[in-house]
């Protein structure tokens, strides 16, 4: 299966087969757990909560609606406590179906989301986040210099912070663009950089710079990163 994505249908598309499901979802799911014993935490991360995310809905969804096939009251079982409903229920087979499906399909995705937490955690175990010299007032601009100690490579960004509305909530996104990717000399210190980088973009004369320093070669664009950015997120908006 070579989709990035989880099909949107792929519960009630096509063959309505729980074990052909099944294998669907292993053979999707397998792709992310080599992607994680790679060290790569990006995009899988991003999948499988979006994948959780919708079948999580689909369950809810789903209650209602049995919820809305739920007819009118028959009587009172008093051994149990529990009201009796006359229910209209037109595809049993069906609602067999998708709760075996959703059984089997919810905690196989948890567990690979849990393996992307574990590695993330471990990740930022490896990654410190500092400020390089005397911070300006406004930090919404400025560069995140990533730091390879293990290669001695530096990857510079530009970072810039914004707000966006998001399912009604105020999110805050930071978008990114390389500046330069050099190996990291014996000689000229973070602090050095900071001032070449002013220079280089005189319309930041003192520029709000953070440095990402991780002591193992990760995979830069799918783990360091992104990780990377998550941290700098969280500074800039406390």
């Amino acid at each position: 299966m070579s989709q990035d994505k989880l099909p949107n249908d792929w519960l009630t598309g096509g063959l309505l087969d729980a074990e052909y499901k099944q294998y669907t979802l292993l053979a999707w799911l397998k792709r992310w757990e080599r992607e994680f014993r790679d060290v790569k935490i990006y995009p899988a991360m991003e999948h499988l909560t979006e994948a959780h995310r919708e079948l999580k809905t689909f369950q809810k969804e789903q209650r209602n609606w049995r919820k809305a096939l739920q007819g009118p009251l028959q009587g009172l079982d008093f051994a149990s406590r529990r009201l009796i409903y006359k229910h209209f229920n037109a595809h049993p087979e069906l609602q067999v179906y998708l709760d075996e499906l959703l059984a089997f399909s919810l905690p196989q995705i948890e567990k690979a989301l849990a393996t992307g937490k574990n590695l993330y955690n471990i990740v930022e175990e490896h990654l410190e986040l500092e400020p390089i010299g005397i911070q300006p007032l406004y930090r919404d601009e400025g560069y995140l210099l990533v730091y390879d100690e293990d290669q001695r490579e530096v990857n510079n960004y530009r970072y810039a912070k914004s707000r966006i509305l998001l399912n009604g909530e105020q999110h805050v996104q930071l978008a990114l663009s390389p500046v330069e990717k050099l190996k990291k000399s014996w000689t000229e210190t973070f602090e050095q950089m900071k001032v070449r980088l002013a220079r280089q973009f005189p319309e930041w004369p003192n520029p709000a710079v953070f440095l990402a320093r991780v002591s193992y070669s990760f995979p830069l664009q799918q783990t360091t990163l992104p990780v990377a950015k998550r941290r700098l997120i969280r500074l800039l908006i406390d």
